[in-house]
């Protein structure tokens, strides 16, 4: 099993939120801190969940800046041990969708 640089990922998703926070991030200034993790192996395993201030995660911050829409998060309960099978369905695919969607971006800057 090949593991990858999950630190790298982290210290991505730190820089990306605080940059986002600031207000200042946009699609341009992102490509730029994407770029040296060319090559790199970087692996989302690293993200630690961090949310900024509106909310969103490191993923849903990359998707947004890069111009593309994902539907709204599901209206779960937050245990997710309280979902019915429906809710557990729906999450999977809004997570199926998110992760394809962040992958074909970062996919672009050779991180596949």
């Amino acid at each position: 099993m090949n593991v990858g640089n999950n630190a790298a990922f982290t210290s991505f998703e730190a820089t990306v939120i605080a940059v986002y926070n600031r207000g200042v991030l946009d699609k341009e200034l992102l490509s730029d801190l994407m770029r040296p993790y060319e090559g790199v192996d970087i692996d989302h395993g690293g993200m630690e969940g961090t949310l900024a201030k509106d909310g969103l995660d490191v993923e849903e911050i990359v998707i947004k800046t890069f111009g593309k829409t994902l539907p709204a998060r599901p209206d779960l309960p937050k245990n997710h041990n309280d979902w019915t099978p429906e809710q557990e369905a729906l999450n999977d695919a809004y997570q199926e969708l998110r992760a394809e969607t962040f992958f074909a971006i970062t996919d672009q800057f050779g991180w596949g």
